[in-house]
């Protein structure tokens, strides 16, 4: 037996490769087996991916490139961009799709962000909201220190992080971007800034703050928590958020000033709102619309030589300091 056995690889020995009509056959396509058949770009003897020939037997990239659209070895996608936040990041690497505002498979809700305890979970199933005490702010943890209303403006509240530490003065380009005790009010990056939460006057600080604003929701429904005006001066413009003017607010309660984004009508332009006025002026009608500055009643110089101050139909007093305007 051992004969027959070496009589055999003798044999064997004695043909070339390929010669055997009973061996490997071209006519058929096997990837991996080492052979480079009519049909594939290279057969390296496996089916591995990522080692320059495919899993396919094309020719491949040893080393990927990400954003080629071509999923390579040891990416686990390519979408043909690397752009993050598309389920495929910029390193290509699957990327969940929860906190883009849209219901994606998978997910329960998805609210536009990945905070927790505001209903949406930051895996974006359902949750019960985490509340917390808006005044005094109590409940929260150093993780999320600010006490706030939801993006679900629905009156329900929740800790969120503080990304910047915006006060009064401070516009805000995020809900996170204000400090603990205010929130960002107003659209987002469009007119949006930070007001303190108050419950009473006493709760608001500088001449001209009043606990006067009630927040409401996109469809005007009262959220029940208020928040302080800002102080700010009327005739010099100090005190507002970059790119906002301070305009006055006649009230029973005591008149009160605040910050608005205004528009850039100049002095004596027609007007049918004072949010089309420049900073420091506001619509008048006496008789025409017009863009008119603020003055100091009762003090010499507060407007140009040719003009004079005169008082608004209702008193404007903010401190005691009364305004007019100039014409």
């Amino acid at each position: 037996m051992r004969a027959s056995f070496w009589l055999g690889a003798a044999l064997l020995v004695s043909c070339g490769f390929g010669d055997n009509t009973g061996g490997h056959s071209h006519t058929t396509t096997t990837c991996g087996d080492g052979v480079k058949d009519g049909n594939e770009g290279c057969d390296d003897g496996n089916q591995a991916s990522g080692d320059g020939c495919s899993d396919a037997c094309s020719v491949e990239s040893a080393n990927p490139v990400c954003g080629n659209g071509t999923k390579e070895g040891g990416e686990a996608c390519d979408d043909g961009n690397t752009a993050n936040g598309d389920g495929c990041s910029a390193m290509c690497e699957v990327q969940s799709l929860c906190g883009n505002g849209a219901m994606d498979a998978g997910e329960a809700c998805d609210d536009g962000n990945t905070a927790s305890g505001d209903g949406c979970s930051p895996t974006c199933q359902e949750e019960e909201a985490t509340a917390c005490s808006i005044l005094p702010q109590s409940g929260c943890n150093t993780s999320k220190p600010a006490c706030d209303l939801t993006p679900a403006d629905d009156g329900t509240t929740a800790c969120r992080e503080v990304t910047a530490m915006g006060t009064t003065d401070s516009r805000c380009s995020a809900l996170t971007g204000c400090s603990a005790g205010y929130s960002c009010v107003g659209d987002v990056g469009i007119d949006s800034s930070c007001m303190k939460f108050c419950d009473t006057d006493s709760g608001c600080s500088g001449t001209g703050s009043r606990c006067a604003f009630t927040l409401v929701n996109d469809d005007g429904d009262p959220l029940n928590v208020k928040v302080c005006s800002n102080a700010c001066d009327l005739y010099i413009q100090v005190g507002c958020p970059t790119g906002m003017g301070c305009i006055g607010f006649d009230s029973s309660g005591g008149d009160f000033t605040d910050c608005r984004v205004m528009g850039n009508k100049s002095i004596g332009a027609t007007c049918a709102s004072s949010l089309e006025c420049s900073p420091g002026s506001l619509c008048v009608n006496d008789g025409t619309a017009r863009c008119r500055a603020y003055c100091k009643l009762n003090q010499t110089g507060s407007c140009p030589s040719t003009q004079t101050c005169s008082a608004f139909a209702a008193t404007l007093s903010i401190g005691s300091t009364s305004y007019g305007f100039c014409h």
